[in-house]
């Protein structure tokens, strides 16, 4: 599971990087919505 965290992590950072600008923290939001979806906690 964490190699699939680890995974869309690295996939939000390069779509944010990509798009610039506020594409970074909509990418920034969208890798939250779907880490949490995928039962991540903060610990």
């Amino acid at each position: 599971m964490i190699l699939l965290q680890f995974i869309v992590v690295l996939f939000f950072l390069y779509l944010g990087m990509r798009v610039g600008g506020i594409g970074v923290g909509f990418a920034g939001g969208a890798g939250v919505m779907v880490l949490c979806a995928l039962g991540a906690t903060p610990r």
